[in-house]
């Protein structure tokens, strides 16, 4: 920690997510992030460097041995506390990384201030969860759910793509649409969120948990379908 703040680092291939997650975070007055990674390898430089109270990891990483990097930051950065973050909850996975070394596991659709709370715990000395189950739904603030029902249910389905890491054209790819109906639908997002940018929108439904995060929602129109 440095001066009471719990320093961080986060590692996920989905930037947008990482970079919500991060943005939320660092909003707080105790938490600051030091950096984000992409891989196992930035996640062990970082480490290195930054020697964070708690590294936040994503259980499944191109080209990372997720197992290898947590016996490499208990090796080489033993005060840094390691929180494991994975839409994959299988009991497999939870094993696997907890015996591997990891300090506390949390289904990636939990809330934002319940993650903060996580890390808090952690920096504190404490144990962390070892859950693959997402925590109960908090309700939302009465403002929050206004906004959250002015978006459609397509309009939800886009910011949840945008949440789990997809980018507008590998949106489109995916729902069969057309790239300009992607960015409408985005944009038409923004607008009703009263954000700015896609990286404020998955912010928001970070804090908020507008939407689950997953590898990728499952659209509600056909597959053959353009809007």
């Amino acid at each position: 920690m440095m001066g009471g703040v719990i320093t961080l680092v986060l590692a996920d291939d989905h930037q947008v997510f990482a970079e919500g997650l991060s943005m939320v975070l660092d909003s707080q007055d105790d938490l600051r992030v030091l950096g984000v990674a992409a891989d196992g390898a930035e996640a062990l430089a970082l480490t290195d460097r930054h020697a964070p109270a708690v590294l936040l990891l994503d259980a499944h990483m191109p080209r990372t041995d997720v197992a290898g990097v947590l016996r490499e930051v208990k090796q080489r950065a033993p005060g840094t506390k390691v929180l494991v973050l994975s839409a994959d909850t299988s009991d497999d996975t939870v094993t696997a990384v907890i015996e591997a070394g990891a300090d506390a596991f949390l289904a990636k659709d939990t809330s934002s201030p319940q993650v903060a709370a996580v890390i808090r715990r952690l920096a504190d000395g404490h144990e962390g969860p070892v859950t693959s189950a997402a925590p109960p739904r908090p309700a939302r603030d009465p403002a929050v759910e206004l906004l959250v029902r002015t978006l459609s249910v397509r309009e939800r389905e886009i910011l949840g793509y945008l949440a789990a890491g997809y980018s507008n054209r590998r949106i489109a790819e995916h729902c069969f649409l057309s790239l300009n109906t992607v960015r409408t639908h985005v944009q038409n997002v923004l607008v009703k969120l009263g954000v700015h940018s896609k990286l404020e929108a998955v912010a928001f439904a970070l804090e908020h948990r507008v939407v689950p995060v997953a590898d990728a929602p499952t659209p509600s129109w056909s597959a053959g379908r353009r809007a």
